[in-house]
């Protein structure tokens, strides 16, 4: 994969940790190669990395927040609305946000739990997340008033490219599941740009309520079918001429998906949900690698094709 968009590539994180140890996901010359093969616009990591000194620039640090709500949705999944500050909230309602969030006793990174941030209410700078009691590590955030919140992280769609270039066009969603909870961010930077959008959830997933009710506030015609006898349905729907689908669900969902968009047009923009295991959301600890055309890529970090990702990465 030549080329590879880090998500954090000019901000204000970069150059990071891997600039320094020779692994920089987007600079060739901070990767160990001897000519660059970057075709970032505008800026050039090597240069500031090297002008400032190989000093690298400050890592995201745990804010303490406080919990507002804490509500039992369904059987062991939970929805939390969090105080944060103003300029956290700016960040993170972009499609694609996460945090990395943990229990305010817990000092150890090792209990960072990554989540995707369902909604962002800018006016009173409240962050609602949906949370699933599974482990250690999510059972102490359900019992806790003040929690630890690392972000923004930006990462959590593959294909973000394609929201940036869509404009007055038709987007088809298909969701299910908790994965359905990165929807609001997406409907809104899509409803910005005065693109049309359709949203089918899957009813064989669980299904978050306040979510249902906060889209249809943003007057999107919910529509509900079961990948297993529906299929037609979609197929149908993409006949009537769609520019971008988005999967928001499993693995296993988001390659269905891509099967039934590709069965109609495979020239069909795609951007799917990241579903790989997150740990330290650095690049630096490597629970999110996965084998890609026989190149390693930290999938926390690294934006994929998401053909490429469905097609390689789940061999």
């Amino acid at each position: 994969m030549g080329n590879k968009i880090c998500v954090d590539a000019g901000s204000m994180y970069c150059p990071c940790h891997l600039a320094k140890s020779g692994d920089c996901i987007s600079c060739s010359l901070l990767s160990g190669k001897e000519l660059c093969e970057c075709d970032l616009k505008g800026i050039c990591i090597y240069q500031n990395f090297k002008k400032n000194n190989e000093k690298i620039s400050d890592s995201r640090e745990g804010i303490l927040c406080k919990v507002l709500k804490n509500k039992q949705i369904k059987t062991n999944i939970y929805l939390l609305s969090i105080s944060i500050p103003k300029s956290l909230a700016c960040e993170l309602i972009h499609p694609g946000s996460y945090i990395l969030l943990k229990d305010k006793k817990r000092k150890d990174d090792m209990f960072n739990s990554p989540v995707s941030v369902m909604n962002i209410d800018l006016k009173n700078n409240i962050l609602d997340i949906v949370v699933e009691s599974i482990g250690p590590k999510t059972k102490d955030l359900l019992n806790s008033d003040t929690v630890f919140i690392k972000g923004p992280y930006t990462n959590g769609i593959f294909g973000i490219k394609y929201f940036k270039q869509l404009k007055s066009k038709k987007v088809l969603i298909l969701t299910k599941g908790l994965s359905s909870v990165t929807l609001i961010n997406v409907v809104n930077n899509l409803l910005k740009n005065n693109n049309e959008v359709k949203v089918f959830f899957d009813n064989s997933g669980k299904k978050i309520e306040e979510l249902e009710k906060k889209l249809k506030e943003l007057n999107i015609d919910l529509k509900y079918f079961h990948f297993k006898n529906n299929e037609n349905l979609i197929k149908e729907e993409l006949k009537k001429g769609v520019d971008m689908v988005f999967s928001a669900g499993s693995n296993h969902f988001n390659k269905n998906s891509m099967n039934i968009v590709d069965s109609i047009d495979d020239t069909i923009n795609l951007a799917i949900t990241n579903n790989n295991l997150i740990c330290c959301g650095e690049g630096i600890c490597g629970a999110c690698i996965v084998n890609v055309k026989g190149e390693k890529i930290k999938t926390c970090k690294t934006q994929i094709e998401p053909r490429v990702y469905l097609k390689e990465a789940l061999k």
